[in-house]
């Protein structure tokens, strides 16, 4: 596996700070619900990014929601963020978690 240069370590880490924000502020998810993103991995060319979350509950209806708002999300982020390309959002469920709790 390539290592992440630099760059894209600071890329992935400011749409995961945003992300968060947005997320928090703008979509309407379930009240008293906790969502974090864990991490994000966007492609070199700045084309799709992969957002990892989890979540205390409803997790599957969360993902859905998010995946559908994507575009919505993608425009909100790209105000945000100066940024050459805002990439394709792809969020997905954290499984890394899933890993370390085994």
């Amino acid at each position: 596996m390539k290592e992440k240069s630099y760059r894209m370590e600071k890329v992935n880490s400011v749409l995961k700070k945003e992300l968060s924000e947005i997320i928090s502020e703008e979509i309407a998810l379930l009240k008293g619900n906790f969502i974090t993103v864990s991490f994000v991995d966007t492609t070199a060319d700045l084309s799709e990014a992969q957002v990892f979350i989890s979540a205390l509950k409803d997790e599957e209806e969360i993902l859905e929601v998010l995946n559908k708002q994507s575009g919505h999300i993608r425009y909100v982020l790209g105000k945000r963020i100066r940024i050459k390309k805002t990439p394709k959002l792809l969020f997905k469920k954290d499984i890394f978690e899933l890993n370390i709790s085994l």
